[in-house]
């Protein structure tokens, strides 16, 4: 397929219900699609509530095709994984009561200490928010968060425009490189990943951390 006249745009609230949608689309499979659009929605939110974080999309008559999302970690608590369900915790909650089965969905039952400790932490006084502990490496690379590709276009240059610009959207916040973490049975990301320079820097077990220095 041709990719015609097409714009690609920092995204805004009113665009993550068309975000959400190409994500489902690209991920039918994850834990996150079947979380459902208003989960997948209040994810891709938390990128759009910090300056140190950035999202985009590329659009085709008026369809989202492509979208990318990255962050500056500020320090140690701080990730874009807790923080993000963090974000979204209460429509992952309502996914979990709509669809009661993935309470025992492997992505679910790995972060139940978290999910406890979020539980609690509603339901005790409030306290004053622990401090960001500032690691060695903060801020010197940014983190490629979520990435896709419509399957319909996918092969006509859409990953390679959304890479440039996650490159130039983490320059502009002054890294010196990007960092992303991909599951080792993902050979056609990993393939395409290395495609643009990136390095596999660690083995975690079920997953890669990729590396690209500028």
């Amino acid at each position: 397929m041709q990719l015609g006249s097409h714009r690609l745009c920092n995204s805004l609230r009113n665009n993550l219900a068309s975000i959400a949608k190409c994500h489902i689309a690209c991920f039918p499979e994850s834990l996150s699609g079947k979380l459902g659009a208003a989960y997948v929605q209040k994810t891709l939110e938390w990128f759009l509530v910090d300056e140190k974080r950035f999202l985009f999309h590329i659009e085709l008559e008026g369809q989202v095709i492509g979208y990318c999302g990255g962050f500056v970690s500020r320090g140690i608590g701080d990730g874009s994984s807790s923080g993000m369900l963090q974000h979204a915790f209460k429509q992952a909650v309502i996914g979990i009561i709509k669809k009661p089965w993935l309470a025992f969905h492997p992505e679910v039952r790995a972060v139940y200490p978290f999910i406890f400790r979020n539980i609690k932490r509603k339901l005790l006084p409030k306290k004053a928010n622990a401090p960001i502990t500032v690691a060695k490496d903060t801020g010197k690379f940014s983190g490629l968060v979520v990435i896709g590709v419509h399957p319909q276009y996918r092969g006509t240059g859409v990953f390679m425009e959304l890479m440039q610009y996650f490159f130039e959207e983490s320059k502009r916040l002054g890294v010196i490189g990007s960092k992303l973490s991909v599951k080792k049975d993902n050979a056609r990301g990993i393939n395409a990943y290395k495609k643009f320079g990136w390095e596999i820097e660690e083995d975690h077990g079920k997953t890669f951390v990729l590396r690209k220095v500028f």
